[in-house]
């Protein structure tokens, strides 16, 4: 089955069914058009669009969402890509724009590719002093899952062995990321494009007063520096940024980047929603909120009142941050209005627990019914919320996509319903079923409004095919769908991971449909 997307810059781009992983730039025109991906001077609604994800990822656009591409909204995309670890030249390419939602996946290495993608991700792990058993063959195998796993444990990422976005932006084996010898395809003007400027934060060999004021800021945040405050950026040093970056959740790679430095006081924070703003930016934050399973009375009316500042003091108690009703920077990053926070759970099955980088790890990842269909019609908006907090200490383990009572809900993938559950008093998901595939890896879906005909349990069901609308049963304060993904049957994986390359969110034309193959 072959799916068309419209992306939100009117680019059409096929996208494969047989994995999200493989939703690539190739699938885009070799020659960018000055309509796909938005330049400086440009003016309309894809410029628009642009201003509108970032200003929902926490990042300030001097002027505002106007619609014109001026250096205010250059920078603000500097200051994107600076969060997400990628070269901050102002412009957007492939990896920028698919991290702000606007595109498809750059095209990532999966297990049991060949060829050239996979030599290159080979070489960057070798690059990075992680052996590779077998050497650099181009066969993405059981050790090169490995090899991935040791990289993600040594640099603090979400161990899984799967090559992610910030995995490979991290390797610099997409687009943009500081390593990546990927070349661009967009052409940008050369007045966007300034040469790479030195890193403005202390680095390891310094030996300054910026070293210093690091250190200071280190101590008072009550991790010690061996060595003390003596100005040398050590290993001392290097393990005390460390120790900082596991405490406060983010990457914990020892090097001091613009979010560690924001957290440190070492740089002013960004511009976050306050008691009393209104528009789009504090309703992504109520948003946000209701998603973590936090009560907002009064809803997502975009209103920063009282009702926002008692759901942000509720959020921040079930944190174990200090309580205060203010969308302080921390609280920012954990309840995903900034992006940078990592969870890595030693109790998830997808999950290491080997401390040693080139040991082979406890868990290997397994093939696995991907889904090809994203599961909701637009428009809707989502997030990362795995493992979010949730009432009775349970932790969140599915994605919560949120659109309009009535919405149409889609099957994933060909499979059958296995089970269906109806809503009482005390149920959590209320309405919900479960759609099983062949190699008994099975999708949840809960809080349905209603089922659609030819949905019963026992149903053979294919992708694309409705199977329930958007609702608010159960344990529910607002319309959405609770969607979780559980391989092979097992204990449930991040969904985001697999549904976030489909994003269909911005498409109101229903997906097609095909007959599973005889």
């Amino acid at each position: 089955m072959t799916l068309i997307a419209t992306g939100a810059w009117g680019a059409t781009t096929a996208r494969a069914a047989t994995s999200p992983a493989q939703i690539s730039v190739a699938h885009l025109p070799l020659t960018k058009k000055a309509s796909t991906f938005p330049q400086i001077g440009d003016r309309g609604q894809a410029v628009r669009s642009l201003q509108q994800a970032l200003v929902a990822q926490g990042i300030s656009v001097t002027g505002g969402v106007d619609g014109i591409f001026g250096q205010g909204t250059s920078n603000a995309i500097k200051t994107f890509q600076s969060n997400k670890g990628l070269t901050t030249s102002g412009v957007v390419n492939s990896t920028t724009a698919f991290l702000l939602g606007l595109a498809p996946s750059p095209s990532l290495p999966i297990l049991g590719q060949r060829g050239a993608t996979v030599t290159a991700l080979q070489q960057a792990l070798t690059r990075a002093s992680i052996s590779v058993r077998g050497g650099v063959d181009g066969i993405f195998g059981v050790a090169t899952t490995n090899a991935v796993l040791a990289y993600q444990t040594s640099r603090g990422l979400t161990a899984t062995g799967v090559v992610d976005i910030t995995t490979a932006i991290s390797l610099g084996i997409v687009e943009g990321s500081a390593q990546s010898t990927v070349q661009s395809t967009t052409t940008a003007p050369t007045t966007t494009a300034p040469p790479a400027t030195p890193s403005p934060f202390p680095l390891a060999g310094d030996n300054n007063d910026a070293v210093k004021a690091l250190q200071k800021a280190l101590v008072a945040a009550g991790i010690s520096v061996r060595g003390g405050v003596d100005g040398q950026f050590g290993s001392g040093t290097t393990t005390a940024v460390t120790t900082f970056q596991q405490n406060m959740r983010i990457a914990a790679t020892g090097v001091v980047d613009q979010l560690t430095a924001q957290l440190l006081g070492l740089t002013p924070a960004p511009t976050l929603p306050k008691n009393g703003d209104t528009g789009d930016v504090v309703k992504a934050l109520q948003n946000l909120l209701i998603t973590a399973g936090i009560a907002v009375r009064g809803g997502t009316d975009g209103k920063f009142g009282t009702a926002t500042s008692n759901a942000i003091t509720a959020f921040q108690k079930a944190q174990g941050l200090n309580a205060s009703g203010v969308l302080d920077l921390r609280t920012a990053l954990y309840i995903g209005f900034i992006p940078g926070l990592t969870t890595n759970n030693p109790n998830s099955p997808t999950t290491t627990t080997t401390t040693t980088p080139t040991a082979t790890p406890t868990t290997t990842p397994t093939t696995a019914t991907l889904p090809t269909v994203f599961p909701v019609l637009g428009p809707c908006w989502f997030t990362d919320t795995w493992q979010a907090p949730r009432s009775g200490g349970r932790r969140h383990e599915g994605v919560d996509i949120i659109a309009k009572s009535g919405t149409p809900i889609y099957a994933v993938a060909n499979g059958t319903i296995t089970r269906v559950f109806l809503d009482h008093p005390g149920s959590l998901g209320g309405n919900a079923v479960r759609l099983t595939a062949l190699d008994g890896t099975y999708f949840h879906y809960a809080h349905l409004s209603a089922f659609a005909d030819g949905a019963a349990l026992g149903a053979t069901v294919v992708a694309g095919q409705i199977i329930g609308y958007v609702g608010s049963t159960g344990s529910s304060s607002s319309p959405h769908l609770h969607f979780e993904y559980h391989p092979g049957g097992g204990a449930a994986s991040n969904p985001y991971l697999v549904v976030k390359p489909l994003d269909a969110c911005k498409s109101t034309t229903p997906p097609a449909t095909t007959a599973p193959a005889a």
